[in-house]
């Protein structure tokens, strides 16, 4: 078994709260461990070996502070903010974000965001992966970042490869929890409409808003990654027909959009991104940058009640599926 070594430090089991701490010349108070995380602060202990399945699944269910050693009490409410502190998830490239900076700026040139791609062996990799897929397949075959760039675009290639960070992110997610493909087609789609709807209401800048469309639901990964036990039954009873943000704020005491707004918070990204993942549950009249995530989100959940190609055209919004529809056949393969 892994992790049955003793190190300085303190480590939770995930499951009932047993605590070990060690101080650096190896007195304390030790566990047995089945699995642990000493990044994380967490493992599952020898008490505890129902929940070895779980562990190796990618869940978990951090119910305590890492400096904690009191399991805590049934109907105690997580906390948003331990989680984000203590997710401990992969920082996304700084590269990345540098490069989302550039994508803001008049000044910015193709060939600064080449250098940039440059400096980070696995990105260049995955763009030129991207650049020779089936999706811009040609005759020529892509061997240099700046070729790269000409042929996908430069704002094109950032959702892309950001996509695929996040993704690798929470690739552990149970799949009896979430359809993980479900989740990015639907998710896809919001993006497509967001991009289309700024477009056709010149509201915000398409590029932005299709970013914040495809992130929109980002929380409910958080959740599951880390309150698997506590977020699961949610998201069963809402399949069922009741508010998921109801139950959210009833159950948790916040909503899977104010953990994911707070979570992209934490990585740095933009304000206005940050504000309209949080607000994609607040739609109204009329239409704003802050809540076109959120009416995007609202027309693409109508969309599943139109299967009839009739009704979608009697749709006052038919002009904005039709054009989101035609985006999202062409970019799925590449997301999925």
């Amino acid at each position: 078994m892994e992790g049955e070594d003793n190190l300085a430090g303190s480590i939770i089991c995930a499951c009932c709260g047993r605590a070990e701490t060690l101080a650096s010349d190896g007195t304390g108070e030790s566990v047995h461990w089945l699995r642990k995380n000493e990044e994380l602060g967490l493992g599952v202990c020898s008490f505890c070996p129902e929940w070895l399945d779980a562990w190796d699944r990618g869940n978990r269910d951090v119910r305590l502070h890492p400096d904690a050693v009191e399991k805590r009490k049934p109907g105690d409410r997580p906390s948003l903010e331990l989680m984000i502190q203590n997710a401990s998830l992969p920082s996304l490239s700084n590269v990345l974000l540098e490069i989302y900076d550039l994508l803001s700026s008049a000044t910015a040139g193709a060939d600064q965001i080449a250098r940039l791609l440059q400096t980070d062996a696995a990105l260049s990799a995955r763009t030129l992966r991207l650049a020779n897929s089936a999706y811009y397949a040609s005759t020529r075959e892509i061997g240099t970042i700046p070729l790269a760039l000409t042929r996908i675009g430069p704002f094109d290639l950032w959702w892309l490869l950001f996509t695929t960070e996040v993704k690798s992110l929470f690739y552990a997610i149970d799949q009896q929890l979430m359809d993980m493909e479900k989740f990015w087609r639907h998710s896809l789609m919001v993006a497509c409409v967001s991009r289309v709807l700024a477009e056709h209401h010149r509201c915000g800048e398409p590029q932005e808003m299709f970013v914040a469309g495809l992130l929109h639901d980002i929380g409910k990964l958080l959740l599951l990654q880390r309150i698997p036990i506590e977020y699961g039954p949610l998201l069963e009873r809402s399949a069922c027909g009741e508010s998921l943000i109801e139950l959210e704020s009833e159950e948790l005491g916040f909503t899977h959009a104010e953990a994911g707004g707070e979570l992209l918070d934490r990585w740095k990204l933009p304000h206005q991104l940050v504000v309209r993942v949080r607000k994609h549950h607040q739609p109204g009249a009329p239409l704003t940058h802050e809540n076109l995530v959120a009416a995007a989100d609202y027309l693409t959940h109508r969309l599943d009640a139109l299967p009839e190609q009739r009704e979608r055209e009697a749709d006052p919004e038919y002009p904005v599926i039709d054009a989101s529809e035609k985006l999202y056949r062409r970019l799925v393969n590449l997301v999925l």
